[in-house]
């Protein structure tokens, strides 16, 4: 038998989960006693650290080599992932992409690293990162924070209506509920106004924003045939938001204008805008909408008697 080897161990090592398979349960990455608990042993997570099919990347922390790179440098640096770094990573709503990794520390957490190199101290190579310190004492058992408490975090580090989009999108796909969020700690105000049937971030921003006006407006209208609308102000107004990646898209353009004819030619007032306006040229948009309103454009011309 070969060295520090017993019979046992390789009993123990033919039923063993194979560690690379328990990593994938654990999305790429997994502190060592998570996959214990999947039934790998340590021969065999010595065994796949040993022929690189395995990366150690601190303490008592693996991943595969293809795990993404924000939950690694998360976990490198002593926490876990948080904040849009891990909505993102849900595929959730975020504001504009930040290169910057967010990760979530305990309030007590010492020894924290580099994100580049485990063997550096944070202190000197603070760069790639933002730390969010949590109200809780321990060690950081998993390497991805929960979407309800990544909302939390960009509560507190971003804000204002991004959270609330980010809320929406959250609730949209089923990844967490408002009663989950209010239990995480989103502060009351911020879930009441969560929404989830606006169908991107940039139509839960202009829903906010055209509530903030005191413009009354219903979301996904359907108008018959023409089909849903994203907001219809007053009687025939109808607000439509473009998505960030919508003009690599042709076949939606050409038939978004087709709908835009069916619309006018019923008496609708359409008014088409892109996600680029809604967050750099709102001002705009805003004054030639409440033009529209207060000029009563809004409600149905009447008829004479």
């Amino acid at each position: 038998m070969g060295r520090g080897f017993r019979r046992g161990d390789r009993i123990e090592h033919d039923l063993s989960m194979d560690t690379e398979n328990a990593l994938q349960q654990l999305g790429g990455i997994g502190a060592r006693q998570e996959l214990l608990d999947l039934g790998v042993t340590r021969y065999e997570l010595g065994r796949a650290c040993h022929a690189g099919r395995v990366i150690r990347i601190r303490r008592a922390w693996y991943a595969l080599p293809g795990c993404a790179r924000a939950a690694m440098v998360a976990v490198r640096v002593g926490g876990m992932l948080t904040c849009v770094s891990r909505l993102r990573e849900c595929e959730i709503w975020t504001p504009v992409e930040d290169p910057l990794v967010h990760v979530s520390v305990a309030d007590n957490a010492s020894r924290l690293r580099s994100a580049t190199a485990r063997t550096v101290p944070r202190r000197a190579d603070p760069a790639g990162v933002v730390l969010h310190w949590r109200p809780r004492a321990g060690a950081t058992t998993t390497a991805r924070d929960s979407v309800a408490g990544a909302l939390v975090h960009m509560q507190d580090c971003i804000g204002g209506d991004a959270v609330v989009a980010a809320a929406d999108s959250a609730v949209r796909q089923g990844l967490a509920s408002v009663p989950e969020l209010r239990a995480a700690g989103l502060r009351l105000a911020t879930a009441a106004l969560i929404d989830p049937r606006s169908e991107s971030g940039s139509e839960s921003l202009v829903r906010l924003r055209l509530r903030r006006l005191r413009i009354a407006c219903r979301l996904q209208v359907p108008i018959p045939g023409v089909g849903r609308v994203d907001f219809l102000i007053g009687d025939r107004i109808v607000l439509e938001v473009d998505g960030y990646a919508f003009h690599g898209d042709r076949e939606a353009f050409e038939r978004d204008r087709a709908r835009d004819l069916r619309l006018v030619s019923r008496g609708y007032l359409v008014i088409r805008i892109s996600y680029r306006q809604v967050v750099e040229d709102w001002p705009r948009i805003e004054r030639s909408i409440l033009a529209l309103v207060r000029s009563d454009r809004h409600l149905w011309p009447r008829r004479a008697a």
